[in-house]
């Protein structure tokens, strides 16, 4: 079919394509419901085929198609009937569609020959806000009516809640796959890390043992496994195995035990400090709390170290555990124990619990924290003295000055390596921390007499007493004072 314009087209004045203009091709148009209509205009008052229009040389031939028949210029034309039209006349169609014959030399073209297959898709593209867009392979504008948009907007409505569901249905078992990974990984996960051979109670662990100067002896003790590497040189110890039930989390630990050139006239808590300041400046070290200090072996007086949290980079991996500091004469001693930084949340608690470090009860009797203050006397008249104090009942002798005499004899004896005088003053120290023992270990039974009893008076007096022979908090027996834990086995 020819899809030039005939020079006439019709413009809808009432019913429900009022206001819409429709150019006549050479071909003509077929107005109706049918689906190979032109125009298709909605309602039961319209037949399938209602009316055609076919172009004349002056004019355009209405032929009624149906039984309905139509209304030209307020005249009825029965169905199967013939009219010609001229510019100007009008003609109705049903109740109220009305359309008047227009001259149009500049009309767009209705192209029915490229009309798509009405029955596999809509003729007329259709934007999400229900206006009517141009057909490309057209010269026309093609219209559908009101029927034909709420078919499409019902159809674009249920294509969009089925694209929602596929989203939501594709989201969730996304989801679903991701959950399931995690919580399989979890399982196949220790979570919290163990000791190897906590859960069991069979232990395979290393040792590394190492004697400090002056009589210190102590160790490091660690899990072994077919991947544990050790490394030696002197009091220094590196070691690399692994934690948990499945030894699949890296567990490094480093000990050193290095001279402090003013180790025996700088206090703990100085030296501890200068530590932190020279790790974190040179090693790359960021303390991630407060230190807090602890107790090795806390049987009697215990050996006071401070313990604290860190994170490191080293190479390729960032580390993370927790630093035990403490002194032994002129020595510092440093243990690190650490994990790689993401297993450190699973690993805190065997960090804690297991501190990978032990001292020999001798190493704790000949433990001394450094003094800030010394006796100027000369050694001969304070081994005096300290043998006249020692003679006398331990419970009416002058504590703070035993123990200040006797620590400045020990440091100054092995300050200058005077074997004379270490000779001299070592069994006067070990007798005063036997007699302390004694002592403290009386004291304890008593206070479970009188709590026994309810003599709160007497339990008073007994912690007060103790505090004034304990005041230092680097002393355990002092910390399980305050605590009021009066048992003399290990807490």
């Amino acid at each position: 079919m020819s899809n030039t314009s005939s020079g006439y087209r019709i413009k809808f004045i009432s019913g429900e394509l009022a206001g819409r203009i429709f150019s006549i091709p050479d071909s003509g148009i077929l107005i109706g419901r049918a689906r190979n209509a032109d125009i298709r205009p909605g309602g039961s008052d319209i037949a399938m085929e209602h009316i055609s229009l076919l172009p004349q040389k002056n004019s355009v031939l209405l032929h009624s198609e149906g039984n309905e028949g139509a209304w030209v210029n307020g005249k009825k034309l029965s169905g199967g009937k013939n009219q010609l039209l001229t510019p100007g006349d009008d003609v109705r169609i049903g109740n109220e569609l009305t359309f008047i014959l227009e001259s149009d030399e500049k009309a767009v073209r209705l192209n029915t020959s490229s009309l798509p297959d009405v029955s596999e898709d809509a003729t007329e593209e259709i934007t999400e806000d229900g206006t009517h867009e141009k057909l490309e392979d057209g010269d026309c504008t093609r219209y559908a009516s009101e029927a034909e948009l709420a078919d499409l907007r019902k159809y674009s409505l249920n294509e969009k809640r089925r694209r929602r569901a596929v989203l939501i249905t594709g989201v969730f078992l996304f989801l679903f796959i991701i959950a399931g990974a995690f919580f399989y990984t979890e399982l196949q996960h220790e979570n919290p890390v163990t000791w190897p051979g906590e859960v069991s109670g069979k232990y395979n662990d290393g040792e590394f043992r190492t004697e400090i100067e002056p009589g210190g002896k102590c160790l490091v003790y660690y899990p072994r496994c077919p991947a544990t590497i050790v490394k030696t040189d002197q009091n220094n110890c590196e070691i690399l195995t692994a934690l948990g039930k499945n030894l699949d989390v890296p567990f490094h630990l480093v000990f050193t035990a290095n001279t402090l050139p003013n180790g025996f006239h700088i206090q703990r808590k100085k030296s501890f400090e200068q530590w932190r300041k020279k790790v974190s400046e040179q090693n790359g070290f960021a303390f991630l709390d407060e230190p807090k200090q602890d107790f090795y072996h806390p049987l009697e007086n215990g050996i006071p170290y401070y313990r604290i949290k860190y994170t490191r980079q080293d190479k390729k991996i960032r580390w993370q555990g927790y630093a035990s500091y403490m002194r032994y004469y002129d020595k510092e001693l440093v243990l690190l124990r650490e994990v790689p930084a993401n297993h450190f949340w699973r690993s805190d608690r065997v960090l804690q619990r297991f501190g990978a470090f032990v001292v020999a009860p001798v190493m704790v009797s000949r433990y001394i924290e450094i003094p800030e203050i010394r006796m100027k006397e000369s050694s001969t008249r304070l081994l005096q003295r300290v043998s006249l104090e020692l003679r006398k009942n331990i419970a009416i002798a002058v504590w703070s000055d035993l123990d200040l005499m006797l620590r400045t004899l020990m440091i100054r004896a092995y300050e200058t390596q005077d074997q004379v005088l270490i000779s001299a003053v070592l069994p006067l120290w070990l007798e005063f921390r036997d007699k302390q023992q004694v002592w403290y270990s009386r004291s304890c039974l008593a206070y479970q007499t009188c709590k026994a009893s309810g003599n709160m008076e007497d339990m008073s007096r007994i912690i007060d007493e103790c505090l004034r022979r304990f005041p230092s908090p680097d002393d355990h027996r002092h910390v399980k004072i305050m605590k009021n834990i009066w048992t003399l086995e290990d807490d």
